[in-house]
């Protein structure tokens, strides 16, 4: 029988060595050069396991984006609920934008399955919670709660893709007046244009919303 050389030995990683927090660990890894990089593949190699090692763990590769992705929504941070309700649900969507925008690769399979697991619920109930508060409730309420979602992740992701891209420089030579002279209005704006999707563009937005579900409270009550 031959005998196995050491470094063979060394670079072969055995089989109950892998753990599931390891191999979320190991995924996370491979999806932040990018989700499409993800594959069972792909974390075995980082792991310096076999792709029938992790099948042990995760029977497909949805599986594992579904824990990966349960994984994540664990991480939101719950706001404080004291004063006033409505600061309360600001708090709730800044923080709610923060996750999002600390796991960019998530986002848009959080979009295509926004209840992967366990750990969405409570991210549900804590708004619906606060809407309760200011007596908004029942349609209102998933309303509220889905414009704030839907805000999020299409800033988020509207954000992030254009982060990597020429096409804010694109617009903003519009607006320089360096691509095109028709369009006097987008030329009016080419400052503002430089604080594309800034945090302070976000915040007014988001005040204008939460305007909108204050005045929506059957007691006016913040």
């Amino acid at each position: 029988m031959p005998a196995v050389s050491s470094a063979s030995a060394r670079s072969r990683r055995a089989r109950n060595s892998l753990t599931f927090e390891g191999i979320l660990n190991a995924g996370e890894q491979v999806a932040a050069t990018g989700f499409d990089a993800l594959t069972i593949r792909a974390v075995a190699t980082e792991l310096e396991s076999s792709p029938m090692s992790l099948y042990r763990y995760f029977g497909t590769k949805g599986e594992l984006v579904d824990a990966l992705l349960n994984r994540v929504l664990g991480r939101f941070a719950h706001p404080l609920e004291d004063g006033p309700w409505i600061e309360a649900l600001r708090r709730f969507a800044v923080n709610h934008r923060t996750l999002l925008l600390d796991h960019p690769w998530a986002i848009a399979p959080l979009i295509a399955n926004p209840y992967p697991g366990p750990n969405a619920l409570p991210i549900g109930e804590t708004a619906l919670r606060i809407l309760d508060r200011g007596n908004i409730r029942g349609d209102d309420a998933v309303a509220v709660f889905s414009g704030i979602v839907a805000l999020n992740y299409g800033w988020s992701s509207f954000v992030v893709a254009r982060s990597g891209s020429g096409g804010v420089q694109a617009v903003r030579d519009v607006a320089r007046g360096q691509a095109s002279p028709d369009y006097p209005f987008t030329g009016r704006v080419a400052e503002p244009l430089s604080r594309f999707g800034s945090d302070d563009h976000y915040a007014s937005i988001l005040d204008q919303l939460l305007v909108g579900v204050a005045a929506a409270s059957p007691t006016r009550q913040l």
